[in-house]
C-alpha cells in the first residue's frame, strides 16, 4: 500500500509537469484591464475544453510581442493583419488558426481617420499637421493613414506624425487637442464618439484580427484542437464574450491577405515619429 501510494504521488508530479501551461500574447490595444476583460472568457472556454492551463503575457509593443514569439516564448497570439504578414515573412513556423468574425458575420473590420468635431478641417492638400498612429506595425497606423492622405493631395510625410502605442490612446489625445487627427481601429474609435470624436475617413475592409499558434512549441494536434474548439463552438457560449469574440469565427484563408501583401510592399514604414 505504501508502495502504491509512492508511486501514484510521484506519477502525479510526473503528470502536472507534463501538462505545459499555454502562454498567450493579444496586441496591446489597450490597458491591461480592458485586455483581460477582452480575452479572459475565451481561454477559460479553451481551458476547459481542452483540459490545459492559459496564462495571458502581456506586452507594451507589436515588436516585443513577435520577438517573443518567434524565440518561442509565446504559444498562441492575437494579431492584426499587418503584425501578422510581419510574423509570416520571418517566421513561417508561425500557424493561422482563425479569424473572428464581426457582427454581420463577416471576418473583415475597418480602420478610421478621426478628429474632433470642433476641429474638422478638410485633410485634401494638407501640410504640417498633428497625427496621432498607434504603432509602426498597427494595420490602422502608418500603412493606413499614408493611403487615406495619398488619396487626399497630400503625404504623411508632409505632415508630423507620432506613435503613442496603444488604440485609446491615440482617441483620447485627438479629444485633448493635443493632435489634429489620429488614426486607429474603427469600433475601438467609435467607443469615443460621445466625447466628441468624429469619423472623417474610413478604409476599406481588411481581413479581421487572427488567432495564430506556434508550431515551434505546440504540436499540430493541440493547435488543431483549439481551431476546432473555437470554430465548432455554441452561440450560448459565445453570448457571454466580449464583442470583438462573441459572433464567432473561421479558419483562415491566408489568401484574404494577399491584396494587404502587395500594399505592403509598395510602403516603406519608418519605425520612428517624425516629431
Amino acid at each position: 500500500m505504501y508502495r502504491f501510494m509512492i508511486f501514484f504521488i510521484f506519477s502525479s508530479v510526473s503528470l502536472f509537469s507534463d501538462n505545459k501551461t499555454l502562454i498567450f500574447a493579444p496586441l496591446p490595444m489597450k490597458d491591461v484591464k480592458s485586455i483581460q476583460s477582452q480575452f479572459l472568457p475565451m481561454l477559460k472556454y479553451l481551458e476547459k475544453k481542452l483540459n490545459l492551463k492559459i496564462k495571458i503575457d502581456y506586452n507594451d509593443t507589436y515588436d516585443e510581442l513577435l520577438k517573443k514569439f518567434s524565440e518561442g516564448k509565446i504559444d498562441i497570439a492575437y494579431l492584426g493583419p499587418l503584425p501578422y504578414l510581419s510574423l509570416e515573412s520571418k517566421y513561417p513556423q508561425v500557424m493561422p488558426l482563425v479569424n473572428f468574425k464581426n457582427e454581420n458575420g463577416e471576418i473583415s473590420y475597418t480602420c478610421s481617420l478621426v478628429t474632433f468635431i470642433s476641429n474638422y478641417n478638410s485633410i485634401e492638400h494638407m501640410k504640417n499637421t498633428k497625427i496621432a498612429l498607434t504603432q509602426p506595425l498597427s494595420t490602422c497606423g502608418y500603412l493606413f493613414a499614408n493611403n487615406i492622405l495619398n488619396s487626399s493631395y497630400t503625404n504623411i510625410e508632409e505632415n508630423k506624425y507620432r506613435y503613442l502605442g496603444r488604440h485609446d490612446k491615440v482617441a483620447l489625445s485627438v479629444i485633448r487637442d493635443e493632435f489634429k487627427f489620429g488614426a486607429l481601429k474603427s469600433d475601438i474609435a467609435k467607443e469615443y464618439y460621445h466625447l466628441g470624436l468624429k469619423e472623417i475617413k474610413r478604409s476599406e475592409s481588411i481581413p479581421n484580427f487572427i488567432l495564430v499558434g506556434n508550431s515551434q512549441t505546440l504540436k499540430k494536434n493541440l493547435l488543431l484542437d483549439i481551431k476546432n474548439s473555437l470554430i465548432s463552438i455554441d452561440k450560448k457560449e459565445l453570448s457571454s464574450w466580449h464583442k470583438s469574440l462573441k459572433y464567432g469565427s473561421e479558419e483562415t484563408n491566408t489568401n484574404d491577405y494577399n491584396h494587404l501583401r502587395d500594399l505592403i510592399k509598395s510602403t516603406k514604414i519608418p519605425n520612428e515619429s517624425n516629431f
